[in-house]
Order: structure tokens, then sequence, then C-alpha cells
């Protein structure tokens, strides 16, 4: 991967943005919206792999990310396991729920498939609302023992959350571009001509909702700990369909497309929140109204997302300029 040159220079922007950013900007704030920013982003990657790639449909994946969330909250706070065992656990208790999911709903596709993770949202939901000797219930759990990367620090926090982003984007970039991702796009692309080149369209639907499981559920723990308390609210459905949000406005399609869809939808909502401060008819589920909005529109006039229109065009341009630059060669030796 590292022999594609253009891949190498995006990858070596992509590390200098990220080491440099909390040192040019030391507001505890921003540094603090930039942790939320990567930890949407491991989550919306995953979540690429499923419907980008293999083209599944999950309207769930805030599911797997508060079960990772309560899994590492709940190890940590009632039996004193160390967090990064409790991040360990947030990675394959999501991912164990994922595969039975996935078992479970292998035969569907389209809405039906749509439907199945949406109603697993749901139970998620009210599972850990009414568990309330283990979760807390409503009340949520609070004194959730933080990870102490370099000190406790918001910046600690925020190389410790990149830094895992840029592990999920290595690993995914890496699957892209395997023999995997050219069997996930080939079951996107039609799972009949797939099973006819031999591939086991079931087991590639597996892995990759079990690795989108993982990584909602590595977010999950991260959060938790990032946050101090939990509560059932934000693992319900308006956080899965801003995921969604996020892989449609990026590109489904590209794993760069999801980070930067990501950063696209964190900073409108910020926005938002400072509007609100100055007109007060923007509070409320205002951010819902508008992420809607988003998604129809990219859906009607950019189905392919940013980032693969971006490219898009950038290789169209540089058709026409070799195409310009042979016509002048040519202009050139009639001349001569």
């Amino acid at each position: 991967m590292f022999k594609d040159g253009k891949f190498k220079k995006t990858y070596l922007v992509y590390l200098l943005i990220v080491i440099l950013f909390p040192l040019l900007v030391s507001d505890d704030y921003y540094q603090s919206v930039a942790v939320v920013i990567g930890l949407h982003a491991i989550v919306v990657i995953g979540l690429c792999l499923v419907m980008g790639l293999t083209g599944q449909i999950s309207i769930g994946q805030a599911a797997f990310w508060g079960i990772g969330a309560y899994t590492s909250a709940v190890l940590t706070t009632k039996f004193g396991i160390p967090p990064a065992l409790g991040l360990v656990a947030a990675a394959l208790v999501p991912g164990f729920f994922a595969y039975i999911l996935a078992r479970a709903i292998a035969g569907l596709q389209g809405y039906y498939l749509a439907m199945a993770t949406l109603a697993f949202g749901y139970m998620v939901q009210i599972g850990i609302t009414e568990w309330e000797p283990v979760t807390g219930g409503a009340n949520g759990i609070i004194g959730i023992p933080s990870i102490g990367f370099f000190g406790e620090t918001e910046i600690g926090m925020y190389y410790l959350v990149w830094g895992f982003v840029t592990l999920v984007l290595l690993f995914s970039l890496n699957i892209l571009n395997s023999r995997v991702g050219r069997a996930y796009r080939a079951i996107h692309k039609s799972e009949i001509a797939a099973t006819s080149m031999g591939i086991d369209v079931r087991q590639f639907k597996l892995s990759a909702f079990v690795v989108s499981g993982m990584f909602a559920g590595i977010s999950g723990g991260l959060y938790a700990h990032y946050m101090g308390i939990l509560d059932p609210q934000p693992f319900g459905m308006h956080e899965s369909i801003v995921f969604i949000t996020m892989v449609v406005v990026g590109g489904m399609t590209s794993i760069w497309g999801a980070l930067i869809g990501t950063v696209i939808i964190e900073l409108i909502s910020e926005g938002l929140v400072a509007a609100s401060h100055v007109i007060p008819g923007l509070k409320g589920d205002i951010d819902t109204i508008v992420f809607g909005a988003i998604l129809v529109l990219i859906m009607m006039f950019m189905p392919e997302g940013l980032v693969p229109r971006l490219r898009d065009a950038y290789l169209k341009r540089q058709v026409k300029k070799a195409e310009f630059g042979k016509q002048k060669q040519k202009e050139r030796e009639t001349v001569a």
C-alpha cells in the first residue's frame, strides 16, 4: 500500500494534520471537539466497510457503540478491571453481538436488512435503559475511570483517540486493497456474480459486520472513559442516522471519505450549536432536520459522495490536461 505515491502523500498530510493540530490549537474546547470527531470517525470507518464495500444497510451502528461503552464502563466501575482491559472487552463484546446479528439476518437484503438493524438498535437502547442493576438504567453510570494517557489531559486523550483512528484507518485501507476488499466490492456490485466466482458471500458479509461492530465498540469504550459518565440517550436512532449521514456525505465507497464526512458533519453540528446561542429558534432538534436535509440532497445530487466526486473531477482534469499537452505537442511538430 505504501508503494502508491499518491497514498503516501495523502497519508503524510493526514499525519501532519493530526500531530500538529493540538500544538497549534491549544484551546481545550476545540481539542475536545477533535476528540469527539475522532471517536465518531472510528465508528463511521467501520460503517463504511459494511455499507460502502459490501452494500449492507445498517441503521443500528449506535447500538454497537453503546454496547462497547457500557461493557467497558461496567467492567471498570463495578469489577475494578483496568481501563485497558475494559477496552479489549469493549471490542470483543460488540463483535460477538455483531456476529450473532449478522448470522440471524444473513438472508435479508435491502429494506428488510435495514429494518432488522433498526430493530436491533431499539432493542439495545431499551435493554440498556431497563437493565438497571447493571447499567444504572436511565440514570446511567458515573465515576468511570479515565484511561490516564499522558496524565489525563485533553491533549493526551486527543493523541490516544487519534492513534486509534490511525490504526483503524490503516487496517481498513489494507482491507480495501487486499483480496478481501476485492471480494467485498464484488459482493456490493452483484452477490450472484460474486457467488459464481467462488466468493463465500455469507462469510465475507459476516466478517465486515463483525469488524464494523468491533470498531464501534472500541470507540464506545474510549467514549465512556473520556466522558466519565454514561446514559442511554446517545446510543439511539438519532446517532445512527448521524453516522449514516457522515458515511454518505464523504462517500460510501471511500475510507478517506468516511473520515472527511465525519469531520464535515461534526463541524456543521458545532456550527449549529454556536448559532443556537444567537438564534433561539435553532435550539432543540434542528440538527436532526439539517442532517436529514443534507442526506436527501446528497442522495439526489451527489449519490457517490464528496470524496469520490472530487477524485473523479481531478482525474478528468488530469486527462484533459494530458490531451491538451499532446495536442500542443502535435502542433509544434506540424510547425516544425
